[in-house]
């Protein structure tokens, strides 16, 4: 990806900052968790990104946009342009739904790593076991729509 420090870094460097007081609560985010998350080395990474004192590069403005759920835009409007182009330049047919195009929610990345740390011998238990609690929830979803419909 381009290193180039993307233009008005200040400006950018505070519509992160509060982009990240408005989600950090609702993500379950910590700086620690963040900067785990951003593969940086420290929390304190994060903080200076944060207050402006490393400037954003377009890789950390689309990795903290990742992490917080936002488009590249809203932290650096400079790449409207560039991701306009590359969403209109994707094949339609690039299935961006599965598993790995998803953004894990904190809870979802817990419970991954937990599953990831279980023996192989349980991990296909567990999976089955989940899979019929799923299916057993669907049908009743499904019967309580059929319900209300009534």
């Amino acid at each position: 990806m381009n290193d180039k420090v993307t233009q008005n870094f200040p400006d950018n460097a505070a519509r992160l900052h509060s982009i990240w007081n408005q989600k950090k609560v609702e993500l379950r985010l910590t700086q620690e968790k963040a900067a785990d998350a951003l593969g940086f080395s420290t929390q304190a990474t994060v903080s200076q990104y944060l207050r402006g004192k490393i400037p954003l590069n377009t890789d950390a403005v689309l990795k903290f946009a990742v992490l917080l759920q936002v488009r590249p835009e809203e932290i650096d409007p400079g790449l409207t342009d560039l991701m306009s182009y590359i969403r209109t330049s994707a094949q339609d047919d690039m299935q961006m739904e599965g598993a790995g195009w998803r953004l894990l929610k904190p809870q979802q990345s817990e419970l991954l790593e937990f599953f990831n740390r279980l023996p192989e011998s349980e991990k296909e238990h567990h999976l089955q076991e989940l899979k019929t609690k799923t299916e057993k929830y669907d049908r009743l979803f499904e019967e309580l729509l059929a319900a209300r419909k009534q």
